[in-house]
């Protein structure tokens, strides 16, 4: 037959005898391959061309539109005819196998018949706005077979879904992959969206009522552990078969949810009843489950803000005992140290070692504080981080400042968290004396004294801590710049910034003036660290003051250079070698530094002749400056021989010439010093006080000393375990600047409070809280604080509280 110019009636008879009936012939098979390659090269070809050629001539000879329509209805007549009679009279299971062969059959059938009529989805479908032919055979199956049995499907997906979470059978399986596989199929190139109709409706409706009743069976019986790792080995088991069952994305991600919602958001009043739940946990450790919450309770705003609370009640009440447990010992001390006082005859400035001592002790809190911080901080950073950045949760981050800053803080009269921070860094930048073992020294032949003071090794030495060689025992730097960084962590819950500045610079100066820090290095990285945490504002003069110890070591060299010049013919000059081996001056700023106050005194002529000599050379390049010597900073070593002991004493210049005199008078008294000294009764008492009473250098016969009168000799049986022996620090310093602050702090509430008050005339209780807390924002007083000066002023008739109210009246 010529079949470039056939008609519609030859032409479909071709299609119809050689491709269709050859189809359907093959599909009576029970074997059925799918790949089979049923037609050969020619015979695919010359069917391809019949379709051509009927389907590609002009009007009134294209004939698409009936091959279009007779395809369609060969396809009906298949499923009906040789299909629908198989499927009367079977059980449900039995027609969902019967519909997934028909399917793999009309497959076959249909993906062959697309092959050979493909020009109508190239011009015909193009220009008809029709159904292209894979939609169009879909569509065909789906109303003939398909949608008759849509509801007998939904029961097998149902039950089938069921029956694997128990007991996972591999024929079921298989069925149930083949329906997913047909729905995705039919929904390909249609909208109706039957797979989530039929398919993900059951499964959805299976999970939420299964797990409602595990639920309740769950929360009955298990611990919050067990049930929290119960949820997660749910959804883990569920997710897992979800997908060998080739389950969509988004189907899976259902099924959590409802698992989810189930389990934690519906349970959660229960769940979040019992805070030991999650107490437990924090006291255990246990990362893993707080891990696990933490991503269960993460679907739901209202979970996670509960959690928070939790923690946050647990972090606080943990904090808020650490910190009272403190209080409580500083007010042991406290009166401790003033039961002590009133045993005394009269108070001595050096009484503050001790107080040092005890302040030094109350530092545990701040360590405790860090590594509590430190505990959360990486409990936080495990078990509530978000998977997308792998950083802490914005909500957990922020919390857990706001969890420090609730109970980190306090200030009052016997504990300050400000002045212990400072103490404990000053605790670790400070350095420590390697004790040294006695030296044993034989006295020269006809020497027949037990004790000896040194004349000629008594200069004033000022040595930077840069000078000294390192030492075993120098604490290594990266990690002494992360203990600097935790400190810094814990002071920004603070909101005192002001009083920690004061108190630290005072406490800078001691280690700086005392050569007692262990590198400029480190203490410049500190500073640095708490200008970029607040500000060159507060961390000017720290700088100031780092950058005149740098200063000094050039000013000390220049001095050298300028003595070596001046004496360059008297080589053997006494005060030449004492200055090249002894002498050394720090010039401090007077507006970076604390206030010190002067002790005006006689110097002998070895330690006159240094200083008028450094003054001469200062003045050359600074003549428009004024040089105040601050003899109390100074240090001055002394060598002793005790006992055939060498020992090396530490002080200052007023205790050095005070116990040179020994060399002159045998027995000493006050009035012996002012004559020599010229100095008052306060000073002596001041600088000999810890000679006497705590190192026992020197002795008096008197039962009760009277520093008027007595008379004092040195103890000829001194000793001490160590060679260096530290007499006095600038530990008077440190006492006299904390109660200055003390007092300032004090006046600043009261002012600010009054300004307040004649600002506004009347005010509520609150209200004057915030308002002198706005005023006072630098240093930011406690609530306790500003009631005792609101009590204080209403005594002092500064304000009036009217009766039975929270009402305060300002008094002009």
């Amino acid at each position: 037959m010529d079949i470039a110019n056939v008609n519609f009636e030859s032409g479909w008879k071709i299609i119809k005898e050689e491709a269709i009936e050859k189809i359907e012939n093959y599909l009576e098979n029970e074997q059925i391959e799918h790949n089979k390659h049923l037609f050969s090269a020619t015979e695919y070809t010359r069917l391809y061309t019949v379709v051509y050629n009927m389907c590609a001539r002009k009007n009134p000879f294209c004939y698409s539109k009936e091959v279009y329509r007779k395809y369609g209805e060969s396809l009906s007549v298949y499923t009906v005819e040789k299909i629908k009679p198989l499927l009367r009279n079977k059980e449900e299971l039995m027609k969902a196998k019967i519909l997934i062969d028909a399917w793999f059959k009309y497959s076959f059938y249909t993906t062959w018949m697309n092959k050979f009529l493909r020009y109508l989805d190239r011009y015909y479908v193009e220009y008809n706005s029709s159904l292209c032919l894979s939609a169009y055979t879909k569509n065909i199956f789906k109303i003939t077979l398909f949608n008759d049995l849509r509801e007998v499907i939904r029961n097998i997906v149902y039950q089938i879904y069921d029956n694997l979470r128990k007991d996972e059978k591999e024929e079921e399986k298989k069925l149930f992959c083949d329906l997913v596989h047909l729905y995705k199929e039919l929904d390909e190139d249609s909208n109706e969206k039957m797979y989530e109709h039929d398919i993900e409706k059951k499964i959805l409706e299976n999970v939420e009522n299964y797990y409602k009743t595990e639920g309740d069976n769950w929360l009955a019986n298990l611990t919050f552990d067990e049930y929290i790792i119960s949820i997660e080995s749910s959804i883990q088991k569920e997710f897992e078969k979800n997908k060998t069952l080739n389950l969509i994305e988004e189907t899976c991600e259902k099924v959590t949810n409802i698992v989810v919602r189930i389990l934690i958001y519906e349970k959660l009043e229960q769940l979040l009843s019992n805070k030991n739940n999650i107490f437990d946990m924090l006291k255990s450790n246990n990362i893993r489950c707080l891990r696990r919450t933490y991503i269960l309770f993460s679907y739901f705003p209202e979970a996670i803000e509960g959690l928070k609370k939790m923690i946050g009640d647990y972090v606080k009440t943990e904090g808020n005992n650490l910190k009272e447990k403190y209080i409580q010992m500083s007010r042991s001390i406290c009166s401790n140290e003033k039961a002590a006082d009133d045993m005394l005859c009269g108070s001595n400035v050096n009484s503050n070692i001790a107080q040092q001592k005890d302040e030094y002790a109350l530092c545990g809190y701040i360590d405790e504080l860090i590594k509590l911080h430190n505990h959360y901080d990486n409990v936080f950073k495990l078990a509530f981080f978000a998977i997308s950045n792998k950083s802490i949760d914005h909500h957990f981050k922020e919390c857990l400042k706001d969890y420090f800053e609730s109970f980190v803080e306090h200030e009052d009269e016997y504990f300050s968290t400000v002045k212990l921070l400072v103490l404990y860094a000053d605790n670790i930048l400070k350095k420590r004396d390697e004790p040294e073992q006695l030296t044993s020294h034989q006295g020269n032949e006809g020497d027949t004294s037990n004790y000896s003071v040194n004349e000629k090794a008594h200069q004033m030495t000022y040595r930077t801590g840069e000078e000294h060689p390192e030492d075993t025992h120098k604490k290594d730097t990266i990690e002494l710049k992360k203990q600097m960084t935790e400190i810094v962590e814990i002071f920004n819950y603070t909101s005192n910034k002001e009083s920690f500045f004061e108190y630290y610079r005072i406490y800078l100066a001691n280690r700086l003036i005392n050569n007692i820090y262990i590198s400029l290095s480190v203490e410049k990285k500190f500073i640095e660290n708490l200008y970029f945490l607040c500000g060159s504002q507060y961390t000017s003069k720290l700088v100031g003051m780092i950058q005149d110890m740098i200063n000094n070591n050039t000013t000390n060299n220049k001095f050298l250079d300028f003595v070596n010049s001046k004496y360059a013919h008297c080589e053997n000059d006494l005060t030449l070698k004492n200055i090249q081996n002894f002498f050394t001056v720090k010039i401090l700023n007077k507006g970076f530094w604390p206030t010190f106050e002067k002790t005006p005194m006689k110097l002998s002529d070895t330690f006159n002749k240094c200083i008028e000599l450094f003054e001469e050379y200062y003045k050359m390049d600074n003549k428009n400056k004024k040089l105040e010597w601050i003899y109390e900073l100074s240090e001055v070593i002394l060598t002793c021989t005790f006992q055939n002991c060498v020992y090396y004493l530490y002080c200052n210049i007023v205790n050095a010439q005070i116990i040179l005199l020994f060399n002159k008078h045998k027995f000493i008294n006050y009035e012996i010093i002012k004559t020599e000294l010229n100095i008052d009764l306060k000073t002596f008492t001041n600088n000999m006080y810890s000679c006497l009473h705590y190192f026992k250098i020197i002795s008096s016969n008197d039962q009760l000393v009277d520093w008027n009168s007595s008379t004092f000799f040195i103890n000829p049986n001194f000793s001490y375990p160590h060679n260096k022996v530290y007499i006095k620090k600038a530990t008077a310093l440190l006492s006299k600047e904390h109660e200055k602050i003390k007092e300032d702090r004090t006046m600043a509430i009261e002012a600010a409070i009054v300004r307040v008050m004649k600002a506004h005339k009347k005010l509520f209780y609150d209200q004057i809280f915030d308002y002198v807390k706005k005023s006072l924002s630098c240093f930011a007083p406690t609530n306790q604080i500003i009631e005792k000066k609101i009590d204080l002023l209403v005594e002092r008739e500064y304000l009036q509280k009217e009766e039975n109210s929270q009402l305060y009246i300002y008094i002009p």
